[in-house]
């Protein structure tokens, strides 16, 4: 019993190990990486406030990572370094065998950290996790899952195939 559970734990933290990997790896990144492709219907910068706002079918690609949106906002610091990523309706994210559906994704770049809200649902190959907000801490290697009102967290965690 308590080594079934021991194992179940570990499944758990694998399962999530390509998730706390897009956080830092995905949108947020250090600088001298290769450049983020965007496309969007409309684009529009305020120089005044360091936002650039992308709407209508917004497609972010970074490498083997794939985001999509409705909208999505980039905010900068003042030496143009990107600081947060939000993006908001049908937000998708697609990364090496991950799945994450949600409402809203936020990305804060200097703590290493994704939150995605409203209806999330992550898929890793048969494993699964649903919640109303994911929080996850790249630098820590922390996950947080939260429920909703009148819901509760669900994960399904597929038995791994013996290799013989």
């Amino acid at each position: 019993m308590f080594r079934s559970l021991i194992i179940n734990s570990l499944t758990v933290l694998l399962l999530f190990s390509a998730l706390t990997a897009f956080a830092a790896e995905g949108l947020v990144k250090p600088a001298g990486k290769k450049p983020i492709k965007i496309l969007s219907d409309y684009m529009k910068y305020t120089g005044d406030d360091n936002v650039s706002r992308f709407t209508g079918n917004v497609i972010v690609t970074d490498g083997d990572m794939r985001v999509t949106s409705d909208s999505m906002d980039v905010y900068f610091d003042k030496q143009n370094n990107v600081k947060e990523i939000y993006a908001q309706g049908n937000v998708k994210i697609e990364k090496e065998g991950l799945l994450a559906l949600s409402d809203k994704a936020r990305l804060y770049a200097a703590e290493e950290k994704a939150v995605l809200m409203n209806n999330v649902r992550v898929w890793q190959g048969d494993n699964y996790l649903e919640g109303e907000k994911v929080t996850i801490y790249n630098q820590n290697n922390r996950i947080f899952v939260d429920r909703g009102s009148n819901k509760r967290v669900k994960i399904i965690i597929a038995p791994k195939e013996d290799k013989k």
